[in-house]
């Protein structure tokens, strides 16, 4: 049997009797102003997220629910069979969430509403985050009403808001969003908080075959942490973007930093999974997407070609995410992890695309709720993928994957969740 609910705005529906919420019946559903609606289930916050698209039969069952959502299911309407017609339309018309209320803020999550103007807050203004305001300044006219910049450096603060206000369209026909300085205390007064913050970065000269990402985990987790816990204190409930590397273990660190209370228990009362996205994958694509562009075998790759995975180590490149060929996809993913070090042999840090591809266009893609590559809440744990951002929460692409990438894309999976479990007290 299907229950329906109402609370404040939203219609909401479960096969199960929710004894707190206005059960309303399916004759007195209008949907006027409820183009979406909510499926509610009690699951497990530490390893779902709080709002989600529901796109996959496996988000409403007791299976495992890891990078299997990410493939498509032979016959979805058979699969979610316990709805009716009705329902598994708007189901394929992605016009139903998944609200977990495992998550003790649940009600404040479905409470959220897309902006038509976002306030966007950027904290650190170094190489990635001076150049990723620069973008947005630029390209964000449109969607972003102010950008908030915070420093320790009060002159980078003083130096970015002059320089970049002073970026003006002399034909007066391009919106710029105005840069303003912000205090500590108002960080979290956005829509998003874009996390640029990131010391470690060895300097060019430096050409170690290492990971210069996790070298930099440990200090870049102590400051994201910080902030997490002061999300928590103001019950932000806008979206909590990291730029800075190892972006998948920083989005894990502060997801359970924020949700530990003073006796260090969690609690889940900080931020919500569906909360925290990291922006890294962007320009490992684009990276791919140069190297293809160089060698005619791998030419197809603009057109069907993906990356999922880490930003970095463990980061699998598909030449074809459907006609998959492994040797071409290991030479893609070869020179993507290889691109770092190629600028750092000419000394230069490599920061631009990054900051433009990971962060610009990927954040403004996010906003205007188009495809993208980021990091999202899966299983437990923050696995890069194409996905947007719709009304409802984050949606997954899905696609028919040929089983040797598949099992390449869980051994990526399942090693990045070891190194995730780490983080935990």
């Amino acid at each position: 049997m299907i229950y329906f609910y109402r609370l404040h705005k939203n219609i909401i529906f479960s096969t199960q009797k929710i004894d707190d919420l206005q059960e309303i019946s399916p004759e007195r559903i209008s949907f006027n102003g409820n183009k979406y609606i909510y499926y509610l289930q009690y699951g497990n916050w530490q390893r779902g997220n709080s709002l989600v698209t529901l796109i996959h039969p496996d988000q409403i069952t007791d299976k495992k629910k890891e990078i299997n959502i990410l493939q498509k299911p032979d016959k979805t309407s058979k699969d979610f069979n316990i709805f009716p017609d009705w329902i598994k339309a708007k189901i394929n018309r992605r016009e139903v969430g998944l609200c977990d209320n495992s998550y003790p803020r649940w009600k404040d999550r479905l409470e959220w509403v897309q902006p038509k103007q976002w306030r966007i807050n950027l904290i650190g203004l170094g190489n990635v985050g001076g150049t990723l305001l620069t973008g947005l300044r630029l390209l964000g006219g449109e969607k972003i009403e102010t950008i908030g910049v915070f420093d320790t450096n009060e002159k980078a603060v003083s130096r970015w808001e002059q320089e970049v206000n002073q970026v003006i369209d002399g034909s007066n026909q391009r919106r710029l969003p105005p840069v303003k300085p912000i205090q500590p205390d108002t960080i979290f007064q956005a829509d998003m908080v874009v996390f640029c913050i990131s010391i470690g970065v060895p300097p060019p000269e430096k050409n170690e075959v290492r990971d210069v990402r996790m070298m930099q985990l440990e200090a870049n987790s102590r400051i994201i942490n910080y902030y997490a816990q002061r999300a928590r204190k103001v019950n932000f409930n806008g979206i909590f973007s990291v730029v800075s590397d190892p972006i998948d273990l920083l989005c894990q660190s502060a997801f359970l930093a924020s949700n530990y209370n003073e006796e260090g228990k969690l609690d889940g009362k900080g931020l919500s999974a569906d909360q925290i996205r990291g922006f890294g994958l962007g320009v490992m694509y684009g990276r791919a997407a140069y190297y293809a562009m160089k060698d005619s075998n791998t030419e197809g790759y603009l057109k069907r070609g993906r990356v999922f995975g880490p930003h970095g180590k463990g980061l699998v490149v598909a030449d074809d995410v459907e006609n998959y060929n492994q040797e071409q996809s290991n030479f893609l993913t070869e020179k993507v992890l290889h691109a770092n070090i190629e600028l750092r042999k000419i000394g230069y840090k490599p920061y631009i695309a990054p900051a433009l591809s990971s962060g610009t266009l990927s954040l403004l893609a996010l906003i205007n709720g188009k495809w993208h590559y980021s990091a999202g809440f899966l299983g437990g744990i923050f696995w890069g993928s194409r996905n947007r951002q719709t009304p409802l929460g984050i949606e997954w692409e899905q696609y028919k994957f040929p089983q040797n990438l598949f099992q390449k894309l869980e051994k990526s999976y399942q090693i990045l969740k070891k190194q995730a479990k780490k983080l935990e007290r």
